[in-house]
């Protein structure tokens, strides 16, 4: 047993790095993307008008054609809590970040007559950098909410307008994945490492999306969209050499983000084209393909075996097993869900604007009754939020810039779990609370 200590130290050590700093996915689904979008509960299928619709409907970046850039900063201040009432838990919470977006939208004129349009999105966490995270499912930490803000996504849009009341859109979300390989050789006698090999390499995953767009009909405008699945794998092989013992061989497999297949359907009314003086409201719903879910925690493979203290006499002998630890993730178990949104903005006038926004997510997961503690519950989403639209103050541009500020507050339902007295960990407990949001914009039109 004292010789094997050397290969968990150095699977730890190895582990740890390798760890520390990778990517994981996109928060644009869980809290909006962008300022004006919150205040509307996210609810831009049909309405969207703005660089946004690089997310949300790729086929609204010529629902205005104008060159549009804009620029924010987002806080996510999480007052979540999880209280035991019976057994022994150590759980984990997600903690306060921040980030900056920014985008631009602009319809290509010259050959294609504004007919053509082009979109870009991306946000970017500033309190920590991106990285890969996968827990053990028996810790209870949540599903949807544990450090979600601290990524980097982007988003690509091209629109066509084939008819003036049809356009189209093709997009793609991207994010930074990693795939790599960790060698090296161990001395016991000396104590250190004789050989190290360390080979990373980053590769992007990427997830298609469709829209439609159709309208406006009597100031009613419809929009659909079908956002692809975003899965980040994680593969990490660490192979190494204790001499005198064997080699070490550990593999570990998973998915740090999982974004579910969606579609998007939403109604839209306006009495003036935003952003004239008037009032726009759209109400839709989101459908989410959560029972594809893989499982919860990673697959993790460890072998140690004795070449080094019996070395094979035969090149066709295969060593024995010292070590040898298997385990797989835990099955999730959840469905599909529906979220219905509705949104509305007011314009009383081309300077000032007020905004509302709703919308209920349900749950995916089933109460976790067995072995695994993946925290996840209903939520109810509020947003307000307002913008203020003036000139050029420095003098640069005809074209007036627009200032938004939107709160908003996710509630969730207090969720109370008993576990099954056959599962590991037995007990019971209670979680629930809020989300705190902040975003704010700064938006200008080129004319």
């Amino acid at each position: 047993m004292p010789q094997r200590f050397p290969g968990r130290a150095l699977l730890v050590a190895l582990l740890a790095v390798a760890f520390g700093g990778a990517a994981r996915g996109s928060s644009f689904d869980l809290y909006g993307f962008s300022s004006r979008a919150r205040g509307m509960g996210s609810a831009q299928v049909a309405l969207g008008i703005n660089y946004d619709a690089a997310y949300y409907n790729p086929a609204n970046i010529l629902s205005r054609k104008q060159t549009h850039f804009g620029m924010g900063l987002d806080l996510v201040m999480p007052a979540l809590h999880f209280d035991p009432t019976q057994g022994e838990f150590a759980p984990l919470l997600p903690e306060t970040s921040a980030g900056f977006h920014l985008g631009g939208s602009t319809p290509i004129s010259g050959v294609f007559q504004d007919l053509l349009g082009f979109g870009i999105a991306l946000f970017h966490p500033l309190t920590s950098g991106t990285r890969i995270e996968s827990f053990d499912p028996a810790t209870p930490y949540f599903y949807r909410y544990q450090n979600l803000p601290d990524k980097l996504v982007l988003a690509l849009a091209l629109a066509g307008e084939p008819a003036p009341w049809l356009r189209v859109g093709v997009g793609m979300q991207v994010l930074a994945a990693f795939d790599g390989e960790v060698n090296a050789s161990l001395s016991l006698s000396e104590g250190r490492f004789t050989r190290e090999s360390i080979d990373v390499q980053i590769v992007p995953v990427v997830a298609p999306t469709v829209g439609l767009a159709l309208g406006p009909f009597a100031g009613f405008r419809v929009g659909a969209t079908w956002r692809h699945e975003l899965e980040l794998d994680y593969a990490l092989p660490v192979v190494a050499t204790i001499e005198g013992i064997g080699d070490l061989d550990v593999y570990v497999h998973g998915v740090s983000l999982y974004t579910p297949s969606q579609l998007a359907i939403g109604l839209g009314w306006e009495s003036a084209p935003a952003p004239e003086p008037g009032v726009s409201i759209e109400a839709g719903f989101t459908w989410e393909l959560w029972s594809a879910a893989p499982p919860a925690g990673a697959d993790f493979t460890l072998t140690v075996d004795d070449s080094g203290v019996r070395p094979p006499t035969d090149p066709q002998d295969a060593p024995s097993a010292l070590i040898d630890v298997r385990s797989t993730g835990a099955p999730v178990g959840a469905r599909d869900t529906v979220t219905p949104r509705v949104g509305v903005e007011w314009r009383p006038d081309t300077t000032w604007t007020a905004r509302a926004g709703w919308f209920w997510r349900p749950t995916p997961l089933p109460t976790p009754i067995y072995q695994t503690n993946l925290l996840d519950a209903t939520a109810h989403v509020f947003s307000l939020g307002a913008g203020v639209t003036f000139g050029d103050p420095i003098g640069l541009s005809p074209a007036p810039l627009s200032l938004d500020l939107t709160v908003q507050l996710t509630r969730l339902d207090e969720r109370v779990v008993q576990k099954d007295p056959t599962g590991r960990p037995t007990g019971a407990y209670t979680f629930g609370g809020l989300i705190w949001a902040l975003s704010l914009d700064l938006r200008h039109d080129y004319f």
